[in-house]
């Protein structure tokens, strides 16, 4: 069965077409095990897509992939784990012929991946190449929403391989992905590099995004709001040392995005200094937020060499400082490019 995606044709292989997983002992009634279905149905028929209709399709445990294709239809995927997986939902190949990762697989749809608390990671690649996310809610994760690569034992470097596990071109669309905040080590995107990110929703994710410095994401609107409803103290809590980006290496490109209600814009890995930004937005709502909580859009790095080059910037938070220890009279080292849209928010220099 071949599918056009935006001009890219993927073709799930030679067989029958969609496998509705109903025909194949699935239920989806939120409640029965879905678990040895599921690894029956991808053992009999392997590279084929399976189709998920309307309902809650509950697993005991983590799904593998391996030269399979998901289509859901308004259907959610539900983690029941009695002890807590490592990954919902691994995306894997085999490395075969040496050197080559697997090709074109996909989760796509109308429909939900529920981690549910019950995994680290919500979604996680491994030896893939051109992998689709599309139209997929995300949730309830405590590490990762999306890790674009990820790492085991099973890994090894066999049939004359020289790298075990090459993951890339990630490519993610119109996608939510959501937390809580009480996972202080909650990511909504881990980024490996040479990927894509466009037009997602990240809520309550403690860091936004961690990001290799090859890829683009584009229309990204971050947010924090499940703190308001809290006590002083544990809003505070709840916002401290949350980050829309942090920059692993140095050269990630942004565009359109919109950084809402975080404390740090971006952090800095040490040694890494440079980010690319177009159009970008920063908004914090004064009445939401903890007055003794300084929140930084730019922050310099540890070694005062950070350099944000950015085009069409808006920066907002009506009186909540702006720039931090950003300021271009006395930072040689940290430079400012393009226009700011607020001149009343800009360093000195720059009015």
């Amino acid at each position: 069965m071949v599918y056009d995606l935006n001009g890219t044709t993927l073709s799930t292989g030679g067989g029958s077409g969609m496998l509705n997983v109903l025909d194949h002992g699935f239920k989806g009634d939120g409640t029965t095990d879905n678990l040895a279905a599921f690894n029956a149905l991808i053992a009999a028929h392997p590279a084929e897509t399976l189709y998920f209709p309307k309902g809650v399709y509950a697993f005991s445990g983590k799904l593998v992939f391996d030269q399979c294709y998901m289509e859901l239809d308004n259907a959610e995927l539900k983690c029941t784990a009695s002890t807590k997986v490592d990954r919902f939902i691994e995306i894997r190949g085999k490395m075969y012929p040496p050197e080559t990762p697997q090709q074109d697989m996909f989760i796509r749809g109308n429909g939900k991946v529920n981690a549910n608390f019950k995994a680290d990671d919500c979604i996680a690649v491994a030896r893939q190449k051109c992998t689709l996310i599309d139209h997929i809610s995300i949730q309830n994760f405590q590490r990762y929403g999306i890790c674009g690569k990820f790492e085991d034992a099973s890994m090894g470097k066999e049939d004359g391989q020289t790298e075990a596990n090459l993951s890339y071109e990630l490519m993610v669309r119109n996608c939510l992905i959501e937390t809580s905040l009480i996972y202080p080590d909650a990511v909504g995107i881990y980024d490996t590099g040479d990927s894509m990110y466009t037009d997602i929703v990240i809520l309550n994710v403690k860091t936004a995004l961690s990001c290799n410095g090859s890829s683009i994401f584009h229309n990204i609107h971050a947010w924090c709001y499940d703190f308001d409803n809290n006590d002083h103290d544990t809003k505070k809590a709840l916002l401290e040392n949350t980050v829309f980006a942090y920059i692993r290496v140095n050269g990630t490109r942004f565009s359109d995005c919109y950084c809402d209600t975080y404390q740090r814009g971006f952090k800095f890995y040490s040694g890494v200094s440079l980010v690319y930004l177009t159009n970008f937005k920063w908004y914090i709502a004064p009445n939401a937020w903890p007055t003794d909580l300084p929140a930084y859009v730019f922050p310099a790095n540890p070694t005062g060499q950070a350099m944000y080059k950015v085009f069409g910037a808006d920066i907002g938070g009506l009186g909540v400082s702006k720039f931090s220890d950003v300021d271009l009279s006395t930072q040689t080292n940290c430079r400012w490019y393009g226009i700011v849209h607020n001149l009343s928010d800009a360093p000195s220099t720059l009015q």
